[in-house]
């Protein structure tokens, strides 16, 4: 599944890169020519290194706000007290911490792609991320949430990201997105257990659930794995039966996708996220 796999990513950038700027980087100068182009995307620009964690008072919380930018995570909207915002700075560091030590090369896949972590206190709770403000990753913590709940909901974000920057430089459908909400496009979603989604966002709710099924999986839980066996069965089905809308590409990681949905196979798992066996794809040739 080489939506989870480091190398890949890092071809991935490499490629953006040049196509943006006629110059390819050395990997030493990937990280910062990524978020050079990026910013290019972005109304404020990706700065420095590792992740910036601002608040809702931010330029960048007003500027989501005012845009009405994952608005979902929006309702009950208030404001985050200082002590609540040290507590979710420590959280967030011992999330990274966490990520790296239980697979560092999904920690590696979060540095390079997450440049700003937006938090907010709202009353909806959950993560966001989206293709026109690449690197940004917007987060309400649930009251209960520990610091495994803010390491799997930035995983979650970073696959999301990842996928959007490989539709960016491969392409992964052969419609537009507005088409894609067509009543023939629709699958049932993996996460949203039974709801009918446009197929992009059905694909993008299946590639989230490998990795926090692994996440969960390598700290005992199995509510989670027990819950997505079926549905990442059905939603793959779905996507199957729609494989004409999909690009070799992405035609490419849905059967990569559903090689995981038979199989449950957390080693697969381990496997896509640092083995060189998913780290490149051929780009066809044009006719």
């Amino acid at each position: 599944m080489r939506f989870l796999n480091i190398h890949h990513a890092e071809e991935t950038i490499t490629r953006l890169v040049t196509a943006v700027t006629g110059t390819t980087p050395n990997p030493a100068e990937l990280s910062a020519a990524y978020r050079r182009v990026i910013s290019l995307r972005r109304a404020i620009a990706a700065t420095g290194t590792g992740i910036t964690v601002s608040f809702e008072d931010s330029p960048w919380g007003d500027f989501l706000i005012e845009n009405r930018i994952f608005e979902n995570i929006f309702e009950g909207l208030a404001d985050t007290p200082e002590g609540t915002r040290d507590k979710w700075q420590r959280d967030v560091s011992v999330a990274l911490l966490h990520t790296r030590d239980m697979a560092p090369d999904l920690g590696r896949l979060v540095d390079l792609l997450v440049t700003d972590l937006v938090l907010f206190s709202s009353k909806n709770k959950g993560g966001g991320s989206g293709s026109h403000v690449p690197g940004l990753v917007s987060m309400s913590p649930g009251d209960e949430w520990r610091a495994h709940d803010f390491a799997e909901s930035l995983v979650h974000e970073t696959i999301h990201l990842n996928v959007f920057l490989a539709d960016m430089v491969y392409r992964l459908y052969t419609l537009p997105a507005a088409a894609l909400e067509a009543p023939e496009c629709r699958v049932v979603s993996a996460v949203k257990f039974g709801q009918l989604r446009p197929l992009d966002k059905a694909f993008h709710s299946a590639v989230v659930a490998p990795p926090l099924m692994y996440m969960q999986q390598q700290r005992g839980e199995t509510e989670l794995v027990d819950k997505f066996r079926a549905s990442l069965l059905e939603c793959t089905d779905g996507l199957l039966d729609r494989i004409e809308y999909f690009t070799p590409y992405g035609t490419l990681l849905v059967r990569e996708l559903r090689a995981f949905a038979e199989t449950v196979d957390f080693e697969l798992v381990e496997r896509s996220i640092s083995s060189k066996e998913f780290a490149h794809y051929a780009i066809p040739a044009a006719a």
